[in-house]
């Protein structure tokens, strides 16, 4: 029997045995779940939901950098880079820069959704750097942002 193989699209609770865009060997399988070699060494039942079938090349978060001034703007521009070398941007903020915003007198309107907005704790480079890589590996940062076309 041939070799078939999985590719990881998300960690999942998993991280201490997968690895996003890491391609694993697969042992056995059931209708729901792989069985695989985890980074740890042992083998590990996961949900399929997890992988996409064979040898896949998944963009990864490569880097990220703030495009505005974080003191001068509540909602701050990020643009994000990929391995695949394509680029999207998103915004990011802190519950107290929204408390601010909403704070004006004259927003209009008086509300917004904003489906690429990520709200963090602070915007230390290294909590935005954190939060950026959970979202990543969750495979929850395409839909957090949005492409990026340069001219």
């Amino acid at each position: 029997m041939e070799d078939r193989y999985v590719t990881c699209r998300s960690i999942g609770n998993y991280g201490h045995a997968i690895s996003k865009g890491k391609t694993y060997k697969i042992i056995n399988e059931d209708e729901e779940k792989y069985r695989v070699k985890g980074n740890h060494g042992s083998a590990v039942w996961i949900s399929k939901y997890y992988f996409i079938e064979g040898i896949a090349s998944i963009p990864l978060l490569d880097s990220w950098k703030f495009d505005d001034n974080i003191n001068d703007f509540d909602l701050v521009e990020v643009t994000l880079t990929f391995t695949d070398r394509s680029k999207r941007w998103c915004l990011v903020t802190t519950p107290q820069k929204l408390v601010k915003h909403f704070s004006s007198d004259n927003l209009d309107p008086p509300g917004f959704n904003i489906q690429h907005l990520i709200i963090n704790k602070t915007l230390d480079i290294s909590d935005v750097d954190k939060i950026l890589k959970h979202l990543d590996e969750q495979d929850e940062l395409i839909i957090a942002s949005k492409p990026l076309f340069e001219s």
